[in-house]
């Protein structure tokens, strides 16, 4: 009886293991290839994100990570197709600042930073980082990811953060 009970035991472990790990499962219907590829990689990471759905263009995918400099930054990856995607990270700061000693210093930046571009939105005063690739749907989960990693790794620089900040305070204050 006891051996039976510790085979029982083996077996449901051994199957809990085999429907824990492996393939992640498909749980969103994507309408790309590159989408679904790059959520598989992120479940495999162990990476939370969100899927927001397909729109005209778009296939939207939200991810949030909380950085060094900042608590909490929004990530949007816009799908255009199989070959494409756009990088978004929004509201990174709200200039108080004014808009030419803001748009001034994201020009550095952006010189500075060849494949990120960092802009002012100026219709609620919020800067934001961009990147857009081309891309190869079924290799993509770990390039698009390697990615936005880089372009979160710029943004939470020793040096680019406190430049971004700086733009927060008003210089009367």
């Amino acid at each position: 009886m006891k051996k039976k009970a510790i085979k029982l035991v083996a077996v449901l472990c051994l199957a809990a293991l085999i429907f824990t790990t492996g393939t992640p499962a498909r749980a969103e219907s994507t309408k790309y290839v590159s989408t679904q590829n790059f959520l598989n990689y992120l479940s495999m990471k162990g990476v939370k994100y969100s899927y927001l759905g397909v729109d005209d263009r778009d296939e939207t995918v939200s991810v949030s990570y909380a950085l060094d400099h900042y608590t909490s930054l929004k990530c949007n990856l816009y799908f255009r197709d199989d070959d494409e995607v756009n990088l978004r990270i929004y509201n990174i700061v709200t200039v108080q600042t004014g808009t030419n000693r803001a748009l001034s210093m994201l020009n550095e930046l952006n010189a500075d930073y060849k494949y990120a571009k960092f802009v002012l939105d100026t219709s609620d005063m919020t800067v934001q980082a961009e990147m857009d690739m081309f891309i190869d749907a079924a290799t993509c989960g770990s390039v698009v990811y390697e990615a936005l990693n880089m372009l979160l790794l710029v943004i939470d620089d020793d040096e680019v953060a406190p430049r971004l900040l700086a733009l927060e305070y008003s210089a009367g204050v």
